[in-house]
């Protein structure tokens, strides 16, 4: 339960710090193009707590989640609508006094601030540099404990096999597993050419990735073989009852053998029928074979932490760093515009639109877990996931939807050339239409999001 609420906390406040930088970088934007800032708060609702300086209330507000900031003269569009004028009236230093080319400089300073703080981020991480744990690119073919045996996955078809070790993709060297997730994700429906390693000997195979519709990701169907060795067992749980060391491998389960971890839960969860279901385990203990009975309780963790190998990045100078800053974030964001065309694809809405529920659970998840490891990999996880976040909220912005910043841009981009045509400004009215489609297409986002989140935690 108090796990639980922390989540709950640490997933608000690390999704307000990204939403308060996009609006810092509103109102810096603001101030430089002369637009006087009424409101700068922190949350949403009543005002809590605050100070005034230079003409802006800086607020703290009652509903802790994200943050806006009001520009002086906001409100005069509405007034020119009720008013029935052809033209929004406006004073010195309000936002619509201002050029079109001004307010685009705001509305675009948002999702800059965003990428901005992402490529801050990346560079600190590989100035200061890091250690990472990860596990080769070792595989185990999901055909082989599937229920439908005359079903061919992308890696049957292939001729890949269990234990092969997966060395390059497309003649990319790949370190670790997650790297060959990376490089799949993208593309379902291509052809991959795939270099393999198997009992010494090098192969060169063919596979073409298919669509897992319900993560929107491409996938060959393997799973990471990892060795069932015991690098560490948790106190208290049912590994450390059943005398489980540190060191130890597991030879078999009930009779039957153990060659890496799939292979252990897999017999766990099939074999595990309710609470008293005990398993004997065959371990090799420093050359000795012994025999521990194994009582898990079902659902519960098995206590075992299974190898993973660790690596420390390089140190890079400010200059590399920054150039490694901006590449990161470039490649998260193409990602993030790839990750959008496959909505197009037939992947499932309610497992790939997160609303704002996931979001901030699964984020404080995240985050508790990366301090639950110490507070160096907190730490860095943290930033990493808000970078992330970041991102992400700059390219959504920026799409050319009215009421988000990318359809604003949009608006004040017609407005110019048709100043700039002496065709006059826009009326009042077409603007209102604009914004209201919008508002619409919004809507209809936040209700499938939403909807996702209830399903989502219903079929928890």
């Amino acid at each position: 339960m108090l796990i639980g609420l922390l989540q709950v906390i640490v997933g608000i406040v690390s999704l307000s710090l990204v939403v308060i930088i996009h609006e810092g970088g509103h109102f810096l934007a603001a101030r430089l193009a002369g637009v006087e800032v009424e409101t700068f708060s922190v949350g949403f609702g009543k005002r809590i707590a605050g100070y005034r300086k230079n003409g802006t209330d800086f607020r703290l507000s009652l509903i802790p989640l994200g943050g806006y900031c009001r520009f002086k003269g906001e409100g005069a569009f509405h007034e020119a609508l009720e008013n029935h004028s052809s033209e929004i009236a406006a004073a010195p230093g309000e936002f619509y006094a201002s050029s079109p080319w001004k307010r685009i400089f705001i509305a675009a300073a948002g999702p800059l601030a965003n990428l901005v703080f992402a490529v801050i981020v990346f560079t600190g991480i590989a100035w200061i540099g890091y250690q990472e744990h990860y596990t080769e690119p070792r595989i185990v073919l999901v055909s082989d404990f599937s229920d439908d045996e005359t079903r061919l996955w992308p890696a049957d078809k292939a001729g890949l096999q269990t234990g092969d070790l997966i060395v390059s993709v497309n003649s990319v060297p790949l370190e670790s597993f997650q790297a060959l997730r990376e490089h799949l994700i993208f593309k379902p429906g291509e052809t991959i050419e795939l270099t393999v390693e198997r009992n010494g000997q090098l192969l060169r195979l063919s596979a073409v990735p298919e669509l897992d519709k319900e993560n929107g990701s491409a996938m060959i169907g393997v799973y990471n073989w990892i060795e069932p060795l015991a690098e560490d067992v948790l106190p208290g749980t049912a590994a450390e009852k059943a005398g489980l060391r540190p060191g130890d491998r597991i030879i078999s389960m009930d009779g039957e053998i153990i060659n890496n971890t799939i292979s252990f839960f897999n017999l766990l969860q099939t074999r595990t029928e309710g609470a008293g279901t005990a398993h004997v385990l065959e371990v090799e203990r420093r050359g000795k074979t012994l025999e521990l009975m194994f009582n898990p309780e079902p659902a519960a963790p098995s206590g075992i932490i299974f190898p993973s190998l660790t690596r420390r990045s390089p140190r890079l100078n400010v200059f590399q760093a920054a150039g490694k800053g901006i590449e990161d974030t470039m490649d998260i964001l193409v990602s993030t515009v790839k990750g959008l065309r496959l909505l197009f694809m037939g992947v499932s809405v309610q497992n790939t639109v997160y609303g704002p529920i996931r979001l901030i659970t699964d984020t404080g998840a995240f985050v508790v877990k990366g301090f639950q490891a110490g507070a160096g990999p907190g730490f860095l996880w943290t930033f990493q996931l808000m970078s992330i976040i970041s991102i992400s909220l700059a390219f959504l912005n920026l799409l050319p939807i009215p009421v988000l910043d990318g359809g604003q841009i949009l608006l004040f981009l017609l407005e110019g050339i048709r100043k700039s045509l002496k065709r006059g400004t826009l009326h009042p009215r077409s603007i209102y239409r604009y914004q209201f489609i919008g508002t619409i297409i919004v809507a209809i986002i936040a209700a499938v999001a939403l909807t996702g989140d209830i399903l989502s935690f219903n079929g928890r």
